[in-house]
């Protein structure tokens, strides 16, 4: 009697931002055209599900983890990774991969060390290639698609994301402001996209002629970037959702060599970042750079990396 062949049971572990959600969704993909069976844990499931329909979504479970053949875990040294490395010291999870973004005490025979000079979504790829010993890379991760026909029907509107989850990486609303007029007067159609819980601090761009888009799920948000030209914002999940809908981005940031790292990397991508090193002096508590990085990216500075970013996409 023929056996059934079973096909084996990965589980991918994501970090808990929006971004890092849609490129771990590159190594499930991955993991599904080898033949695995995926879970992926993600503290925002409910978000990130209806992008991806036909994937499983459940909240993280050191418990169940025992369920798996393999484990794939993005590593942010939070406790819980020091835990999974304890774990797997003791042969507890003997079947646990790290991918990581950078050089991390961690790290074990048979991780994966990013490159520092490509992009995250890059790396997520050539890791899939080393942990699957296959050397088609992709960074296709089987984001929910938009009618094409509707790709882009806003060719001169450009989504503004003014925010992040961390306030110390977004640059000024003034300069947000400048930048849109500036576009405004080139022809442009910049409109404000923030969530609902933000929506009061930005009510003010309205009074000033702006339109402010607060929509009520990421699905929605999403099929109204897809329809979009561009798409400017801080270091965010929401930048990377825009790159991965193939929508051309330029990321604004305060941390050159953060940014190289985690940049969008699905589409044309552009970043605005400082032009030289700055301090932190982190041992007398004076964060220089976290805290004044946005005068050094002055309007002017941004603009042209739009140029830039306009001229590749032709």
């Amino acid at each position: 009697m023929r056996k059934t062949k079973i096909n084996p049971r990965s589980a991918i572990i994501c970090c808990s931002g929006l971004g890092d959600g849609l490129l771990m969704m590159i190594v499930a993909k991955a993991l599904r055209s080898k033949g695995h069976d995926v879970t992926v844990f993600h503290d925002l499931k409910t978000l990130l599900s209806p992008l991806f329909p036909s994937y499983s979504f459940e909240t993280y479970s050191e418990a169940k983890l025992s369920e798996f053949d393999h484990i794939y875990v993005e590593n942010d040294h939070s406790e819980r990774a020091y835990r999974l490395s304890a774990l797997r010291d003791q042969g507890m999870l003997p079947n646990l991969h790290f991918f990581l973004p950078t050089p991390s005490k961690l790290r074990r025979e048979g991780d994966y060390l990013f490159h520092p000079k490509l992009a995250v979504a890059t790396n997520l790829a050539m890791g899939c290639g080393y942990f699957l010993k296959n050397h088609m890379l992709s960074k296709q991760n089987d984001l929910f698609k938009h009618p094409n026909e509707q790709f882009r029907i806003h060719p001169k509107r450009i989504v503004i994301h003014p925010t992040s989850r961390d306030p110390k990486r977004n640059w000024r609303p003034k300069q947000f402001l400048k930048l849109a007029d500036r576009l405004k007067k080139k022809g442009f159609f910049p409109v404000f996209s923030v969530s609902q819980n933000e929506a009061k601090e930005w009510t003010w761009i309205e009074k000033l002629g702006y339109t402010l888009i607060v929509k009520e799920s990421l699905t929605s948000l999403s099929q109204y970037i897809h329809e979009s030209g561009y798409f400017i914002g801080n270091d965010s999940g929401i930048g990377h959702l825009a790159s991965n809908l193939n929508i051309p981005t330029l990321t604004i940031s305060g941390n050159p060599k953060r940014v190289a790292l985690w940049r969008p990397d699905w589409a044309q991508n552009r970043v605005a970042t400082i032009p030289f090193p700055l301090p932190n002096f982190k041992g007398i508590n004076f964060r220089f750079r976290e805290n004044n990085w946005q005068t050094f990216v002055p309007v002017n500075a941004v603009y042209r990396q739009f140029k830039r970013l306009c001229l590749n996409d032709k």
